[in-house]
């Protein structure tokens, strides 16, 4: 049976989450992007696919005015899968996928909270149901780890070194990084798992009889909730904590090296283009303070 886009597609999405650590997320962006690519070009045969099928994409994704981070989404997907036939199945292509060009995405200005808001954040979590205190935990582990979100919920008990404060994480590319706790992060974990009576070995795990390992989407509810009793009026995510990590880190001064090992970023690059900004801003502002005089 010739290869197609349609019965390749779960095949190179079990590799992704395999052989390349794609969080769960990612995974199910992709499929709904190889679907649709599917349904707009078709279900083309690998050996015949050419570079005429991307043009065709890029037009109806333009016509449909979709973003630019959409676009760059559905051939990146699509770019991913032709690799794949062709580095790891050895299919003959028309052309080089790499020949595919993604749009570059747009610099959006990094969402992160201040010192105040994220008082009020944390300060506004009850912590008396179990839930809560496993909430609040979750919150002091990404804004003192800056770990991903996946990351975090992959994260089992035993995996945490309590004596030196630090773990081990597989993030993007399935690669391995030490993670370091502060010391509120500690301090939380022993408070919510001194409240647990279960076995299970995750260290997030959700409530009820059998307990199972909490997923991202299980936390939304309670992000968006959170922000509103705290009187915030950004979108609180995962994703910001993170940011809120980084962006600290660098205003008070720690080198964009050390942040980019701390983060788990691949390149410098990716390191300074989202928060060299941030720094030049409070210099700037700090400047216009100190030296603005009429």
């Amino acid at each position: 049976m010739a290869r197609t886009v349609k019965n390749t597609t779960e095949e190179f999405l079990t590799w992704l989450t395999i052989e390349r650590r794609f969080a769960k997320s990612s995974i199910v962006s992709y499929r709904s992007r190889l679907r649709c690519f599917i349904r707009d070009v078709g279900d083309i045969e690998i050996e015949q696919f050419g570079m005429e099928h991307i043009y065709k994409l890029k037009q109806i994704l333009h016509e449909r005015e979709n973003s630019e981070v959409f676009i760059s989404v559905a051939l990146a997907s699509i770019k991913g899968l032709l690799l794949y036939c062709k580095n790891q199945l050895f299919i003959p292509l028309r052309f080089d996928p790499e020949d595919i060009k993604l749009p570059k995405r747009p610099r959006r200005e990094v969402l992160y909270l201040q010192s105040e808001e994220i008082r009020r954040f944390r300060e506004s979590i009850d912590t008396r149901p179990i839930y809560g205190l496993r909430f609040r935990t979750l919150v002091e582990v990404l804004l003192g780890t800056g770990m991903r979100i996946s990351e975090a919920l992959s994260l089992n008990i035993n995996d945490i070194d309590f004596q030196t404060k630090e773990t081990l994480v597989v993030g993007k590319g399935n690669k391995q990084r030490t993670v370091f706790f502060s010391d509120d992060a500690i301090y939380w974990i022993k408070q919510y798992l001194d409240r647990r009576t279960d076995k299970n070995p995750a260290l997030f795990i959700t409530t009820g009889e059998v307990p199972k390992r909490l997923t991202n989407q299980d936390n939304t509810r309670y992000f968006k909730r959170q922000r509103i009793i705290a009187g915030i009026n950004k979108k609180v995510t995962p994703h910001c904590l993170r940011h809120c990590f980084a962006t600290h880190l660098a205003m008070n001064g720690a080198p964009f090296t050390e942040i980019k090992n701390l983060c788990g970023h691949s390149r410098l690059e990716t390191t300074i283009t989202y928060y060299v900004g941030i720094t030049d801003k409070n210099r700037a502002r700090e400047a216009h303070a100190k030296y603005l005089r009429y």
